[in-house]
């Protein structure tokens, strides 16, 4: 090769040069000329003489080797974080231990040095056709022949490198568009999943449960194969949640599933419908079967315990069982479930802790639809004025006269039917309106003494909901000032059992009432076992005698012992009583020669709409 003159080299990649339709830059081209170039060649003069000419150009990083293990060891020490930072590798063919095939071929097996491209010097001087072919033909980017000269050696490295900075640039937005379509495929998936799945146990969700249920549907049509969902119920799951917080209960939902997976097998279908209650589908299974793997799932809840901060917890679960074969021809997936649902309902309702088999005639159906239906009618009377008062007189012994009145519910409905208590009040205290009826009776009495003698007094019963309100005492307190009637004349009455259901809540309910002059009387006394205890610290005026004592009471020596004590009881505390029930002239003389206060029954009077008559 020919020593030539520096002077050549001056601005060879000069702006107006690059301008002429160059793509490339001034920031691009300083790039470039700091790209890592490798120079390999046999003869050390060579390789120096193009060393130089590029140095010249303005190339900075410029590396030297005279071998294939040399060039290999650029490219090894070159590679960092899974990237190489040669950017060219220029090839002298008079090396004798590889060529740029062999090199070639070498580079393409890895993901670091495939993109490098390699620039062949040929020794001839003349062009073949055949050589180029087989030297492009294996990534070979530029073939250059000699003599080198610096019209054409710098800028062919030039385009090389512009070359590899479009490789570069290229496998960047080919990884950039991989890694984009490998994230929304996983979102895809995900969302997929998340479909069809629960977020915190993992198990199926109710979508996946009915898609399931389609298939085992056709089954049992088509193949006259049996299948059974279960539908479970953790019972008391509220208690442990409330008492500990949702994130331990999560925690405990995620260790039942997960004991679910270990119970069934991998071909049934596990399901969280929502909260505590999950079901299982399985598919290819007789009715005794599915009975006794229910029983099963039952048993081993029964015995599983969940220990959080001290606190042992025990569970057990409502398991109801719907039985798939070929009376279900005619259902659909979401009948199935909702016999499912009822089923476990049912077992609910009997006890908790049990297994039952859905079957049409289950009366605790019935209840939970007559609730459903009568839920509208009581919001409905609410609005429309639909409910009214009767009145049953209490005849007071001492005085031998009627002054006092209890106050009872009813309900108008279409075509001028009346509904009593037992109709509507077991769904109201069901359905949570219990609390609106007690506000709506006291308001509407208030008034209605307002216009009554002043020496009548009513009774108004309570709901045991009703004194968790807060609403009640500052409606009570609101009518005492508004209507100026004496709250002696008012007593609320309250049975033992929702007394005691929330003792402590009502006790403070009732000394706060009492506190504005109203009294109060203790209804059904005597059909708890702790009546005497709660007596004691229960602050009443007035004991109403359990009218199970009272209906025998001529022939029925226990109950005349009982009722005679709970008299005395009540007088020695200071108390008043009224025994209810009372039918016959015969039972009121007993009660008179016991010292009862006040009888109530229908030999004294039913009740009626208007208290005075006309």
């Amino acid at each position: 090769m020919t020593i030539i003159d520096a002077k050549q080299f001056e601005h060879p990649f000069g702006v107006s040069d690059i301008q002429q339709g160059d793509p490339l830059i001034g920031s691009t081209i300083d790039l470039l000329l700091h790209s890592k170039i490798i120079i390999a060649g046999a003869k050390e003069s060579d390789v120096a003489f193009m060393k130089t000419m590029l140095q010249i150009s303005g190339f900075t990083t410029i590396l030297s080797a005279h071998s294939g293990e040399g060039v290999m060891d650029h490219l090894r020490h070159g590679i960092q974080d899974e990237l190489c930072d040669v950017d060219l590798v220029i090839l002298d063919r008079n090396l004798t231990d590889i060529n740029a095939q062999s090199l070639r071929t070498i580079m393409d097996r890895f993901d670091e040095w495939r993109l490098i491209p390699i620039i062949s010097l040929t020794q001839e001087s003349q062009w073949d056709h055949a050589q180029a072919l087989t030297d492009l033909g294996h990534g070979v980017t530029t073939l250059l022949y000699n003599p080198l000269t610096a019209e054409s050696f710098p800028p062919s490295v030039m385009t090389a490198l512009a070359v590899k900075k479009e490789r570069d640039k290229t496998f960047q937005q080919q990884q950039q568009l991989k890694d984009e379509v490998a994230r929304l495929k996983m979102m895809e998936a995900r969302l997929q999943f998340s479909v069809e799945h629960d977020d915190l146990t993992g198990l199926s969700n109710r979508r996946k449960l009915e898609q399931a249920l389609d298939i085992s549907l056709i089954q049992v049509r088509n193949f006259g194969v049996n299948g059974v969902l279960l539908y479970v119920d953790l019972d008391r799951f509220k208690v442990l949640n409330d008492a500990e917080g949702h994130v331990v209960g999560d925690s405990l939902l995620v260790q039942i599933s997960n004991t679910f997976r270990g119970f069934f097998s991998p071909q049934d279908t596990l399901v969280r419908i929502g909260s505590d209650e999950f079901a299982i589908l399985i598919d290819n299974i007789d009715g005794s079967q599915a009975i006794k793997k229910a029983e099963e799932l039952r048993f081993m809840l029964d015995g599983y315990s969940f220990e959080h901060m001290g606190n042992q917890y025990h569970l057990s679960a409502s398991i109801g069982v719907k039985i798939i074969s070929s009376d279900s021809n005619k259902l659909m997936a979401g009948d199935i479930l909702a016999h499912a649902n009822q089923a476990c309902y049912t077992a609910k309702k009997r006890g908790r802790n049990r297994v039952h088999i859905y079957s049409a005639e289950d009366r605790e159906m019935d209840i939970l639809r007559h609730s459903v239906q009568w839920a509208p009618r009581i919001r409905s009377a609410l609005k429309q004025e639909d409910f009214l008062l009767e009145f049953q007189p209490i005849y007071a012994v001492a005085s031998n006269d009627i002054r006092h009145y209890e106050c009872l519910i009813r309900m108008r409905g279409e075509d001028k039917i009346m509904y009593y208590p037992n109709d509507f009040i077991p769904v109201a205290e069901a359905m949570g309106l219990i609390q609106q009826i007690d506000l709506w009776v006291v308001n509407h009495v208030f008034d209605l003494l307002r216009s009554m003698p002043t020496h009548l007094s009513f009774t108004i019963n309570l709901s045991g909901n009703i004194f968790l309100d807060h609403k009640l005492y500052p409606l009570v307190e609101t009518k005492l000032a508004q209507t100026g009637v004496d709250p002696a004349r008012i007593v609320f009455e309250i049975t033992e059992t929702s007394a005691i259901s929330n003792f402590e809540q009502t006790k403070v309910m009732v000394k706060k009432l009492r506190s504005l002059g109203c009294r109060f009387a203790l209804d059904d006394f005597g059909a708890g076992f702790n009546s005497y205890s709660y007596l004691k610290h229960f602050p009443v005026d007035i004991l109403k005698i359990d009218g199970g004592f009272i209906i025998d009471l001529e022939s029925d020596p226990v109950d005349q012992l009982l009722v005679k004590s709970m008299i005395d009881i009540a007088h020695s505390l200071g108390k008043k009583t009224v025994a209810e029930y009372v039918e016959n002239q015969s039972t009121m003389d007993l009660l008179k020669e016991f010292g009862i206060d006040y009888i109530q029954g229908f030999l004294v009077g039913k009740p009626k709409v208007k208290l005075l008559d006309d």
